[in-house]
This record gives structure tokens, sequence and C-alpha cells, in this order.
């Protein structure tokens, strides 16, 4: 046998057997590049149905299956049928939603017979993808592996593969499948087994369930939820309930490591950069909190704990948990304990230790720890403990109520955001009335527009907008007005809801100013890279030639607090986006910071901007192939539907 035909004979003629090799030389992780190219690859990209699914092929895909169904019901014969019919049609990744509905009414033996030849001997990922979509509800144990095997092509067939796990069930394979999986499907496998409620992989959920900057943080809550974090906490008690009363699952895990996985879980919670509130929807939230804070002297030190420990402990002073009803005087107290740990001399050598460290990042998050323990002894704390007093309750005495203003920076070392928050009679207002997304940054309530300012004229100011847009799910926004010497706070609304519970405020004029004067001009809360994106963002409005020259219209820019020494630059070309049908195009440079001053990074970074042309490739990030091609713009690959 020649060179040549060796490796013709070992290459894998099924889609099945390409997942099996690549998984056997990577057993451990994801699949480089999800497994692509397929061996299908050549033949589907001459296929016509590419891309994104619509509904006339969808139609196309479900006619092809239905009719083969009713012309062959003999399933040996229906699946060579079925096989030939699927090798001319294009299946989008992650389509075939209508086919699912189609074939609910199928014979199970037909499905299972047909969908299983097709998902364990296709030759094109249109007859794999058809094969899992059929065998999801009448799968038994015995397809679980090679179903699994498939569901490491994540792009593809993850999602049909988890549903089908989902459905014989198969919890084992599903945590096999979720610690090989990217992010996206380790997502949706947590999803499966949180459904399921196994108590054999409860210790694993708790463990893996939730990976920090991940799609998999939205189901931090699901998780709590499913595990029942309260009543394992009580367990993990010295005095608590003891494995084996039938009462909680006994979970083998480390002495603490419950409690230092239930923060984690509640970190994730509070965690208002990831868009919904989540940790006010989850009913044990308090019990939670409470288990955990009694928990915590049974930490190990170090600093990922440390840092945790000070997010919740943020969150009790202006985050959501501060707003959650829990009984009389235990907000307090929980503050208190957790203050009381970190002052504790092991734990209080680890920030101290961390500060010396070599490493920028483990530097960097051991200031982030210093600045938000600082920022909580300067929070504004209500009269009336958190829970007695309603959301957005008019002060006691019906008079003018008190303003306060902070920002809070997220975890770097968890993926935090940053965010404004507003405290009326030292309650945090945003986190109370809206729950779809965090406060607005500080660069946009506290920036060169001044939108906090009272002048004589009403104007309206967005405090808060879902981190889908606005347009999805809603903003808070509220009037701003100066009335003689109070300003008033008025018509608050959200476009996504008939009405905001929350009435008018009014405040001391002279007060009001002060506090916002104040907070425009205290930049105490920026790192080093925040302070360079500020210097350019002023730069770049100043000289709007900068970028003109280039025909570019400035956008945003920031740097993030999990993202060291870069700044990220947004801006369009040749326009912003707007209603009018004309073509634009958005970049975003991404930009590793040098050594030195801000003042002197900033200059830099405007040299390597404005000098040479920014429209480059790698940085094209939004707008159209078709607007690309109109500009002359050769649109990104990865960027293409499939």
């Amino acid at each position: 046998m020649t060179q040549v035909d060796e490796r013709a004979s070992l290459a894998p003629r099924t889609i099945l057997e390409h997942a099996e090799l690549l998984h056997s030389t990577h057993p451990d992780g994801p699949l480089p590049d999800g497994g692509r190219p397929y061996p299908d690859a050549e033949r589907h990209a001459a296929l016509p149905q590419t891309g994104r699914r619509t509904a006339a092929s969808n139609k196309a895909l479900v006619d092809v299956v239905t009719s083969v169904y009713r012309a062959e019901p003999a399933a040996a014969r229906a699946r060579f049928a079925l096989a030939e019919a699927l090798r001319s049609v294009g299946v989008a990744s992650r389509g075939g939603g209508p086919l699912i509905e189609a074939v609910a009414s199928f014979d199970p033996r037909w499905r299972h017979r047909v969908g299983r030849h097709l998902a364990c001997t296709g030759t094109e990922r249109s007859q794999v993808l058809v094969g899992l979509i059929l065998l999801a509800g009448v799968a038994g144990p015995d397809d679980a592996l090679p179903v699994r095997v498939l569901g490491l092509l994540g792009r593809h067939f993850g999602e049909p593969a988890i549903r089908v796990l989902r459905q014989i069930p198969a919890a084992d394979d599903l945590v096999w499948l979720a610690e090989r999986s990217d992010p996206l499907r380790h997502a949706h496998a947590v999803a499966a087994l949180c459904a399921l409620a196994d108590p054999a992989t409860f210790a694993w959920l708790l463990r893996e369930g939730v990976r920090s900057g991940e799609p998999s943080a939205e189901h931090a809550r699901t998780v709590a939820e499913t595990v029942g974090l309260p009543d394992l906490l009580s367990a993990d008690e010295p005095s608590g309930r003891r494995p084996g009363d039938g009462k909680v699952p006994f979970l083998h895990l480390g002495d603490g490591e419950v409690v230092a996985q239930a923060g984690r879980l509640l970190a994730t919670m509070m965690g208002r950069e990831a868009g919904n509130a989540e940790l006010r929807r989850y009913a044990g939230a308090g019990a939670a909190l409470a288990g955990f804070t009694r928990g915590a002297g049974r930490l190990r030190p170090g600093l990922d704990r440390y840092a945790m420990v000070v997010s919740v402990l943020a969150d009790l002073h202006a985050g959501q948990a501060a707003t959650l009803p829990l009984p009389e005087g235990e907000l307090s107290a929980m503050r208190a304990a957790l203050e009381r740990l970190l002052d504790e001399p092991a734990w209080a050598a680890v920030r101290a230790d961390a500060e010396q460290s070599a490493d920028p990042a483990t530097r960097h998050r051991a200031r982030w720890a210093l600045a938000a323990r600082t920022a909580c002894r300067l929070t504004p704390l209500p009269a009336e403990p958190a829970g007695q007093t309603p959301p957005g309750g008019a002060p006691a005495d019906g008079g003018r109520s008190s303003f306060a203003i902070r920002v809070a920076v997220g975890d770097p070392g968890r993926c935090g955001g940053v965010e404004t928050r507003i405290f009326i009679d030292g309650r945090p207002i945003v986190g109370e009335a809206f729950d779809k997304g965090p406060s607005e940054q500080p660069e946009y309530l506290l920036g060169p527009e001044h939108r906090l300012r009272a002048g004589d004229e009403p104007h309206e100011v967005r405090l808060a907008e879902a981190e889908c847009t606005e347009g999805c799910c809603g903003a808070l926004y509220v009037t701003v007005e100066r009335q003689g010497d109070e300003v008033v706070w008025r018509d608050w609304r959200n476009p996504d809801r008939t009405g905001v519970d929350l009435p008018s405020y009014r405040f001391a004029a002279a007060d009001y100013d002060a506090e916002v004067t104040r907070a425009e001009s205290d930049h105490s809360w920026e790192w080093p890279d925040r302070t360079v994106a500020r210097l350019l963002r002023a730069r770049l409005r100043a000289e709007p030639d900068l970028l003109g020259r280039w025909d570019c219209d400035p956008g945003w820019v920031s740097a993030w607090p999990h993202d060291l020494g870069r700044v990220q630059v947004a801006y369009f070309h040749p326009r912003r986006p707007s209603l009018a049908d004309e073509p634009w195009l958005q970049f975003v440079a991404v930009i590793d910071l040098p050594p030195g001053e801000p003042e002197s990074v900033a200059d830099e970074v405007v040299r390597q901007l404005a000098d040479i042309d920014p429209r480059r490739p790698e940085w094209l990030s939004g707008g159209s192939a078709e607007a690309a091609e109109a500009l002359g713009f050769d649109w990104p690959p990865s960027r293409r539907p499939w």
C-alpha cells in the first residue's frame, strides 16, 4: 500500500468517525476549532442552503424528512432513502427547530432506527443533524456513547446532542460532554443537568457548573436552586444535618468547599454586568447568604476567596443583596461578620502579600480588593434596615431625600464591570427598580455631557439599560428638573413596561449639586488603564480630525477590570448607524498599552490610531458583508454565517 493509500484508508469516512479520531488525540478538552474542517467540508461548501436558516429552507427540510417518512414506513428502507435525500441539503448550525416539532408525531421505533443510522453513519452534516433530531426523546442508554462523541463537534451538533442526552436521561454523559465543550455548549449542558436535578451531579454542578466570564454564569441561580444551596450549607456546618438523614445529598467535598462554591455562586448572581439581577430572583438568597456568612470562617485564606468575600460584602452594602427583604438586623450582622473575617491576620496577610506579587494581575486584583473595601465603608446606608422600607419608599417625614453617587468596580478576576450606583435615602435605587441590566457606566452619567446635572429645563436621563439592549428588554429613565432651591427626580419610566412604581423625589439643590460635582471630578476609582481610556476619549473628542482624516467617527473607548494593560477604541466608517439605508462599518481597535504615566501612554495610543490607517481588517467588528463590499473592504471569514 502506498503512503497516499494509507492516509486515505485511515481518513474517517463518517462524521462520527471524524469526532472519534479527534477525541482520541484530544481526550480531555474541547476539540481544536470545534472539530473543523469536517469530512464533508468541500461538498458542503458547494451546497445552496448555507448560512442562517430561513422559513423557506426550514420548510424544505421538514418536507424532505416528512416525505420519506410517509413513503417509506419501513425503517430499514427509509434510513437509506433519507440519507440520500439529505445529501443535497445544507443545514445551518443549530438549525432544525421546525423539524423537531414535525417529527414529534412520527412512530418512535421508526425515529430511533432511522435517527441512529443517520447519526452514526452520516457522512454529511445534514444527515447527522437530522439523525440527532430524530433521536431526541426516543434514544436509550445504548445511544449515549455515540451521541456524546458527536456533541464534541459543538458548533453544529452540541445542542442537539445535549437534547438527546437530557431526554434519555444520561446525566453522566452530560457531565462528560460539558467538561469537553466550548463555553456555549457547556452552558447548555449545565442547563440540561439542572433540569434533570440528579443528586449524583450536585457536587459537579457546585464545582464546575459556573465558569466566570462565560455563558454558564447565567445559570448560577438555576444551579443554586437545583442543589438546594441553603440546605447544603446547613448540612455542611459542624452542627448541621449529617449524611444519610435523607434530607440533603452528601457531597464528597473538602472541608469548607461547599461554603467556597456557595460564595462563588452568590458572587456570580450578584454580578450585574452579566445582565439580569439573578440574586433578587433567587428565593433562597437570604438563607444562602446567611449560611455562607456563618461558614465563611472555615474557608482557607487565599486571594480568590478574599476577592469573593469582598464581592459579597460589597453587594451587601450597595448591590442586590442590600435590597433583599431580610429580617431586621441581619443585613448589618452579615456585613460586620465578613468585615471581621477579612481583618483576621491570616486573611489580611493574603491581600498584603498579593500587593507585593511580581504578577501585575495579582497586584491589580489586590488593589481592587482594598479599594472595594474602602468603598463599602463610604457607602451611605439607609436609616431603615433593608427590607423594612418598601422599594422606592419616600422619606419618613415626607420631606427632602438624601442623594449620593458611588462608582462600583467588579472583581477583575471574575470579569467584573463598572457601574454608577445612585443612592436615594441610602438605598440603591436603580438596583431596586430595574433588574434587566447594570446601571450606566460613570463615563456616561458623570462624563462631559453632565447628564446628572439639573437645570431649569427638565431633561430625561437613562440610568440603566438592559444587558441585551433597550430595544429588547428595556431601560430605566428619570426626568431631572431644578425647581427653585430643589432638584426633582420624577416621571420614572421603562420603555419595556407600562409603569415604574417609584415616586418623585426632592433633593436640596445645594447638596445635590455638590454631590454631582464631587462625583464628576472623583477619579479615585480608576486604575491606570481606565485613566488612559478617559484621557484618550477626551483627546478624540477635542480633536475630531485625528480619526476624521481617515473618514472615521469616534465611538466608545474603554478598559475593563479583567483585561489588564489594554484599551479598546470603537469607531465607525464612514458614519454611525442610522435609520437611513447607508452602509457603515464598525472597527474596534484593541491596543496593548506600553508602560508609562497615563498621559504619555494616551499620547502613544493616539499615534498608533491616527498615524496609520485604523481601518484594519483585524479590527473590523460590526456592520455587514454587504456594507463591507460597498465600502471596499473584505468581510472577515470568521464573521460569516457557518
